[in-house]
């Protein structure tokens, strides 16, 4: 024997794409239904998305609430009818139509309501996204986009709005707190539609209708509708999403956050004396009121 010794290397394979998830079904009286997703169901790989609600809004539901250290975004579908009413404590009094989107940064703390006008059917994602720790203390902020200010890529097979940030050197609006992407995506039987992931982003994506195939890196998973999964953060990568036959995805990716975070409804502190501070600022109305 010469005395080397011989060393066994096992080689692990990196799996990007997470878990699959349903969303649990969630109705409030007659007048809402959604299908709700939450950070707990991805075991971190939807950071920084704390909680996604696909839903259906025909009458009144939610009373004015608060919101702290998260953005509370409301993207709303094409096929919406009718006119969402959002209010908030910074003085907003908006319309918002089919394909709109309205991003409130409400860190520090903002209150809004949300309902639709009657005769309306409101088709919508309310996404709840979690700020870092130096940005939770600050003023609360706002965006809207409209939906004719949103870019679309077409190609054979795919129609895709740019909701939020850049795919495919097309560029959307980019005034979110953090860098978002958000894409608004529809597939024709058996087309095809590809997303570069940055280095150091994370993605969500949803199957609102039909089935999508995913294919990151040669891993592949099938969403069925009501059904999403994660793409890891790591290397600069593609996401390949397919279909058999119509179907309609959404695409959110951003850098996660890696806080941890306390919980309290709505409002996302970096520690329980947080919260307890901003619910005694907002009793004392330091937020400002919801206009009339």
């Amino acid at each position: 024997m010469d005395g080397a010794t011989n060393t066994e290397i096992s080689v692990v394979n990196f799996q990007r794409i997470g878990k699959i998830s349903s969303g649990v079904m969630h109705n409030i009286g007659t007048g809402f239904s959604a299908r709700h997703f939450s950070e707990e169901m991805f075991e971190g790989g939807m950071d920084p998305l704390l909680m996604v609600d696909h839903f259906v809004m025909t009458g009144p539901t939610f009373e004015p609430h608060l919101h702290a250290g998260i953005s509370a975004v409301t993207m709303m579908f094409e096929d919406s009818k009718g006119t969402f009413l959002s209010r908030d404590t910074l003085g907003h009094n908006i319309e918002l139509k089919a394909g709109d989107l309205y991003w409130l940064a409400a860190a520090s703390g903002a209150a809004h309501e949300e309902k639709p006008v009657a005769n309306s059917r409101i088709h919508a994602l309310q996404v709840f996204v979690n700020l870092p720790e130096r940005l939770k203390k600050c003023p609360a902020r706002s965006l809207q986009v409209s939906a004719g200010d949103m870019p679309t890529i077409t190609g054979e097979g795919h129609r895709v709005r740019v909701v939020l940030g850049v795919s495919g050197g097309i560029g959307g609006e980019t005034g979110t707190p953090e860098e978002m992407t958000m894409l608004d995506g529809f597939l024709t039987a058996g087309g095809r539609f590809s997303h570069e992931l940055p280095e150091g982003r994370q993605a969500w994506i949803y199957a609102v209708s039909g089935s999508v195939t995913v294919v990151v890196e040669g891993e592949e998973r099938v969403l069925q509708a009501g059904a999403a999964t994660t793409v890891e953060a790591g290397s600069a990568t593609g996401i390949v999403l397919g279909a058999d036959d119509p179907s309609h995805f959404v695409l959110m990716a951003g850098k996660p956050i890696h806080e941890t975070f306390v919980k309290y409804g709505p409002l996302v502190m970096s520690t329980a004396d947080d919260v307890r501070r901003t619910l005694a600022d907002f009793a004392k109305g330091k937020f400002g009121r919801i206009p009339a």
